[in-house]
Order: structure tokens, then sequence, then C-alpha cells
């Protein structure tokens, strides 16, 4: 496991680390946060197949939404008003480089690089 952050979030009494900008379980952890890059990490890139989840840790709420909800591209994802200390989670997305932003405060912004797995080839077989 690649760990990039540890965060410890207050929640209530308890405090919960939580691993961000790693993949644990087949789930990228991204942040929400109060300053920038806001949403951290900024550019995460990530096998096909892992669930991505943005987890809201600031005051207010936000949202995470494709760039293409913008335009009359597909839409591929807008979780909609996400409350703080709530998340937002994709069970997956396909190869390919997806932007987005939050509806409610526009300079937020972040990219998810989905990558297909590595495949493992074998040399040549040698006969002598």
């Amino acid at each position: 496991m690649r760990i990039v952050s540890t965060i410890v979030v207050l929640c209530g009494m308890v405090l919960i680390p939580i691993h961000l900008g790693a993949v644990e379980s087949e789930v990228y952890y991204i942040a929400m946060e109060g300053s920038a890059p806001y949403y951290s990490p900024f550019i995460a890139t990530i096998p096909s197949g892992v669930m991505v989840q943005w987890i809201n840790q600031t005051a207010t709420a936000h949202t995470v939404t494709h760039i293409g909800c913008l335009r009359e591209n597909p839409c591929a994802f807008d979780s909609g008003s996400v409350a703080p200390g709530n998340s937002f989670a994709l069970p997956s997305l396909e190869a390919g480089t997806y932007h987005y932003y939050c509806r409610l405060h526009p300079i937020m912004r972040g990219v998810v690089n989905v990558v297909e797995p590595r495949v493992k080839r074998e040399g040549p077989s040698v006969s002598g």
C-alpha cells in the first residue's frame, strides 16, 4: 500500500486516522480540503476497477462534478452536495482522464487519471 499522507479527523471525541491519496482495500481516497489544492491529491492516478472516494473534511458542502457535466459532453459523475464529514464514492471508472470541480466553489478543481492495470509479460523462452 502506498500512502501519500495521513490526516486525523476529529469525529466527536474519537480520532479516526484516514489515509489519503492511497489505494487501500481497492479504494482510493481523495480529500476535500479548505485550502489549495482543495482536492488532495490534486492529480490522482489509479488503476481501473478501483473505487474512488472523496471525503469532505471541511466545514462547508462541496460537490465532485465531472467537467463534462458543464458541456454537451457525457457527464461521467456528479456527486450533488456532499455535506461536511460525508463522502462520495464511485465504484470504478473506465480508463481515461477525468477533470472535475466543485459546482459551489469553482476554484476547486482536480484530475483523476484512470489507467489500465499493467499486464505482466513473460519474456520469450530460450531453448538450447
